[in-house]
């Protein structure tokens, strides 16, 4: 075994957060690999960036977080600091919002089910802004408000039904997501818009949509708002006029994962105009809203482990470290092709290389981005997987029984600190029914 610490170091060069080796190698000592680790610099790095891409926008704009991304307090409380919106979809998430700084009256609450018990938990909380995407939904949204006494500030989920290339797509005949503009049934935006107008308890807000994830290009955006502005004047012919207070274009503001992708001011001044034509067209200035959860959250964190076993099959160097896809769950669902680097690098390999789990899982085998650097990898060294700040600490999951690691956190000061302990096995043991066997 080598000892990493005298061989020569050398850059990939990719974007995210720099995080020297001597650090690496120093957390990996106190917490043991694999470990995930948070930088806080990035993180607020991430928000301005979409803050500046719609600065041309004449109106109020609010970014806000997707929380199911990844709802690490400390993430979580990072961003309440910078005086952004959250996006929620469930009660539990509201809790763990308001328990890390941020507030009610910052949430956009999205329900998938929305059923009155959910309601009347999340409105008892203090939300105050509930987007609704059925006939049955509004109807409960109006039973639990007139309980609470509360005005509701309710806005539309629509689905614009417009193709997007994306490497998810909730547009497009994925009806579980959002309402037809005209359907002619009660499940459609006309229908549900023309109810909430008619209920004194109800305050018509806006429109809501979310195209996907990871989306490309900005025409389907295009598409959806020129849309939604002809749903809009068509309701006011029928209905008369209502005012749109709130317009939010939901998330998809792609990350590059080893590739080139448009950025958010690449994204946002294809639109950018359009919408502010809707501003004349609406008669007057609304609150633009742009959710975000992977663009906000996936560069600001890494994923540290260590080589442990290097085996010749064939032609192939397969390389064995102490994580797996239980970790970066995407990189077996989505072949996600995370940056990665060995630490400290080395020559690169001329032959071919296969980076591997510990799971007992054909699997177990990460997708290499072009942008990965692992020549150099021998038993002992550090391997750094970027990129991984969005979906991979919220699905981490226990496969064979495998503890949950530390989450860290650089903070702006530099220093680090520990933002999730890790799990020791006694606890999962008992997180998982060991308790149990003595009832």
């Amino acid at each position: 075994m080598v000892d990493p610490r005298t061989q020569p170091v050398s850059r990939t060069g990719v974007a995210g957060p720099k995080f020297s080796d001597e650090d690496l190698y120093d957390l990996a000592s106190k917490y043991s690999t694999p470990y995930f680790l948070v930088d806080e610099a990035t993180l607020r790095r991430k928000v301005s960036e979409i803050e500046s891409a719609f600065t041309d926008f004449r109106g109020k704009f609010r970014v806000a977080y997707s929380v199911k991304a990844n709802f690490n307090p400390s993430v979580i409380r990072t961003f309440a600091g910078e005086g952004i919106m959250f996006d929620l979809t469930a009660p539990s998430e509201l809790q763990f919002v308001t328990r890390a700084g941020g507030s009610a009256d910052s949430v956009v609450y999205t329900s998938i089910t929305e059923t009155i018990s959910e309601y009347e938990e999340v409105i008892g909380l203090g939300v105050r802004r509930i987007v609704v995407a059925s006939h049955n939904g509004l109807a409960n949204l109006s039973e639990a408000a007139a309980r609470s006494g509360a005005v509701i500030n309710v806005m539309v989920r629509v689905n614009p039904e417009v193709h997007v290339h994306a490497e998810l797509r909730g547009s497009m005949g994925h009806g579980k997501f959002g309402l037809q503009f005209n359907g002619g049934s009660r499940d459609s935006a006309f229908s549900v818009l023309k109810s909430i107008l008619s209920n004194p308890g109800l305050r018509f807000e806006g429109f809501h949509f979310h195209l996907g994830s990871q989306v490309e290009d900005p025409a389907c955006y295009a598409e959806a708002l020129e849309k939604l502005e002809a749903f809009v004047l068509s309701a006011r012919r029928q209905l008369g006029h209502f005012e749109v207070r709130t317009l939010d274009i939901g998330g998809g503001l792609p990350v590059s994962y080893g590739r080139r992708v448009p950025s958010p001011r690449d994204m946002a001044s294809r639109i950018v105009g359009q919408l502010n034509s809707l501003v004349e067209s609406f008669g007057g200035r609304f609150t633009l809203v742009a959710e975000s959860g992977r663009f906000l959250t996936a560069e600001s964190t890494v994923l540290v482990c260590r080589v442990v076993n290097i085996k010749e099959f064939g032609e192939t160097r397969y390389v064995y470290v102490d994580a797996g896809y239980h970790m970066l769950l995407d990189s077996a669902l989505l072949r996600h092709e995370y940056p990665v680097e060995v630490v400290p690098g080395g020559r690169y390999a001329q032959q071919k290389m296969a980076l591997v789990g510990r799971l007992c899982d054909p699997l177990d085998v990460f997708p290499i981005s072009s942008r990965s650097k692992i020549g150099g990898a021998e038993v002992g060294k550090l391997v750094v997987f970027r990129d991984v700040g969005a979906y991979s600490i919220v699905l981490n999951m226990p496969f064979h029984s495998q503890p949950r690691p530390f989450v860290l956190m650089r903070t702006n000061d530099g220093t680090y600190r520990v933002a999730r302990k890790g799990q020791d096995v006694d606890r999962l043991f008992a997180d998982e029914g060991g308790d149990c066997l003595n009832d």
